[in-house]
């Protein structure tokens, strides 16, 4: 009963909601990540001929790259107040590692069925 307790508090203090948006931001992050990965092997340009490919998709990487870092860290700075965080954080960052490669993975091989 304690233990039921304790979840309708943290549900009621809006975990559920920090969870999805945590998990929303992690998705777009990875999405953005395996677009970028995946234009490394396209060699047309992008935006009207202005800019090359490789331009475009670095940056596009780099700003993923970038928030997902953030997205992370954010997810540590919470998880850090609880009780047995480091086992949280390396559970947080395993999950993340495991889950964009296999965003990279899926995104590449939607790509590649439809390229030929």
């Amino acid at each position: 009963m304690q233990t039921i307790k304790k979840i309708n508090i943290a549900l009621d203090n809006g975990l559920a909601k920090a969870v999805f948006d945590h998990v929303r931001n992690y998705m777009m992050c990875s999405l953005l990540l395996a677009i970028g990965v995946s234009g490394f092997g396209d060699d047309s340009d992008l935006l009207l001929n202005l800019i090359p490919n490789t331009y475009s998709t670095i940056s596009l990487v780099a700003l993923s790259f970038i928030l997902f870092c953030l997205n992370l860290y954010d997810g540590i700075r919470v998880l850090s107040k609880s009780s047995y965080h480091t086992i949280y954080i390396i559970g947080l960052v395993v999950i993340y590692i495991a889950m964009s490669v296999v965003v990279i993975e899926l995104t590449s091989s939607f790509r590649a069925s439809f390229t030929g």
